[in-house]
């Protein structure tokens, strides 16, 4: 009896000093060999982790032996362990190409190989893996464009290409994609149009295309994808109008159509999205007037600066009460800054300069206890500044230059001890003080320093509205002053809103 014993324990005891995991099954040869492929054609010898891949004994193949698939490193296979369901070697120092190969995984659920070194172009073969859910190759440098057989990725949800070199058309073969949730193209060279045939996924709730070259209108069909949370076509080259559709997406939080080339008046149905919480519609050639604004009270960024925009900011601004960043920057609105522009308590960045702004700068802006950044310049602001100024304590910037404010800086402007050296501007006014304290701070302050030498002589030619004469001189030589020229600059720049900023 003993001696059958001990011939029956000795090959687990081999086996266990060998440290060889028992198995009870194997995936398919042309799975192993796909696995394979992958490791040798992305420099698998000097991955950040391949355990488990050649770990002795080793196969004919020179990997592990058949049935340990299931412990290298990334890989999961399903629970009867005779697939692979799922290859995970994000942040894993891959370096080379994707094989064909991969292809051949036709059980494989989840593909992430995000954020490594991968080349070469996306192989049509991944076509064939009709069981995916996840492909996410987001943040490598492939290149080339991407594959129509995508259309075969018939339970796709998440299609992550963000942060590669890939070029041509998004394939219209995208909307054979009913499962697709998340479509992230963004910060690559994709050109052409954005396809019509995105209507027809039904089930989207995110859409990333910013950041590429694509030109053409944006397709009315839009406006079908009623399950849509965000939409990110921002820094392209999108001409027309805004659809009419887009006020049917009830759903939206995120509209970002900034940085394109999109012109006519903003579309009234806009203020139909009222859970939307960030709009940026800037640099644009957006007309109209933004009115509609009043609607979307669960705003907390509003960009429209630098469009074409008129009129008046409607006093309804002050109840969008979530309001963190607002920018009109750079339009032709005209008339009053709003008294309940004072009612926004959590206002941290209020952007105005570059309009036809009118009247005075409202005592109100005090209550703005959260605001950080205060650009009016260039404008018709005209009276004193106020000085509840002096309660905006975590003001860092502030640029107030080439309006008609007049008379005494207010003595708690020397409250705002936050403001950065050296990089505000109250210059192109007809301020002064006579507290030295004030004028050092103001000085310490101003970009350049010496803040007084900027401000413009008053005389009786400028009270009665004649801004070309002083002393008979014409100003219009200011604008060849190199000085002026280069605050102009520095204060169009600063903060400068690209398509992502916000």
């Amino acid at each position: 009896m003993k001696k059958i014993l001990i011939i029956f324990l000795t090959p687990i005891l081999l086996l266990l000093f060998l440290n060889i995991n028992i198995v009870f099954a194997a995936i398919p040869q042309i799975e192993r060999e796909a696995l394979i492929a992958l490791y040798n054609a992305t420099d698998g010898d000097n991955w950040n982790n391949n355990t488990g891949w050649k770990e002795p004994p080793l196969h004919i193949d020179k990997f592990a032996m058949p049935g340990t698939e299931g412990g290298w490193y990334g890989i999961s296979l399903n629970s009867e362990n005779n697939f692979v369901s799922g290859i995970f070697l994000h942040y894993n120092f891959l370096t080379g190409i994707i094989p064909l190969e991969l292809g051949n995984l036709t059980n494989l659920t989840e593909l992430n190989l995000r954020s490594n070194r991968l080349t070469g172009s996306i192989p049509r073969e991944i076509g064939n893996l009709a069981k995916l859910t996840e492909l996410n190759l987001r943040f490598n440098q492939l290149t080339g464009s991407i594959p129509r057989e995508i259309g075969g990725l018939i339970s796709l949800k998440n299609f992550l290409l963000w942060y590669n070199n890939l070029t041509g058309s998004i394939p219209i073969e995208i909307g054979q994609l009913p499962s697709l949730e998340c479509l992230e193209l963004s910060d690559n060279q994709l050109t052409g149009n954005i396809p019509q045939e995105i209507q027809y996924l039904n089930n989207l709730t995110q859409l990333y295309l910013n950041d590429n070259k694509l030109t053409g209108n944006i397709p009315s069909g839009i406006g079908s994808l009623i399950h849509l949370t965000d939409i990110y076509l921002c820094g392209n080259q999108l001409t027309g109008s805004i659809p009419n559709e887009i006020g049917n997406l009830e759903n939206l939080k995120l509209l970002y159509l900034g940085w394109n080339l999109l012109s006519e008046d903003i579309p009234d149905t806009i203020r139909y999205l009222t859970k939307l919480e960030r709009l940026n519609l800037g640099g644009n050639k957006l007309t109209g007037d933004v009115l509609w604004i009043v609607d979307l009270t669960n705003l907390t960024y509003l960009i429209l600066e630098r469009n074409q925009l008129t009129g008046n900011i409607p006093s309804g601004i002050g109840g969008l009460k979530n309001l963190e960043i607002l920018t009109f920057a750079y339009n032709k609105l005209i008339g009053a800054i709003p008294y309940q522009i004072g009612n926004i308590p959590n206002l941290r960045e209020l952007h105005l300069s570059s309009n036809q702004l009118s009247g005075n700068i409202p005592s109100s802006i005090g209550e703005l206890s959260k605001l950080r950044v205060l650009k009016l310049y260039e404008n018709r602001l005209t009276g004193a500044i106020p000085s509840e100024i002096g309660q905006l304590t975590n003001l860092l910037f502030i640029d107030i230059d080439s309006n008609q404010l007049t008379g005494r800086v207010p003595d708690q402007t020397i409250n705002l001890t936050k403001l950065y050296d050296n990089q505000n501007n109250f210059c192109g006014n007809y301020l002064f003080t006579d507290n030295q304290i004030v004028r050092d701070f103001l000085n310490l302050k101003q970009i350049g320093g010496d803040w007084e030498s900027c401000q413009i002589e008053p005389c009786i030619g400028d009270l009665e509205g004649n801004d070309n004469d002083v002393d008979g001189a014409d100003l219009s030589v200011l604008a060849n002053d190199p000085s002026l020229i280069e605050l102009e600059i520095l204060a169009a720049n600063f903060g400068r809103t690209d398509c992502m900023n916000y």
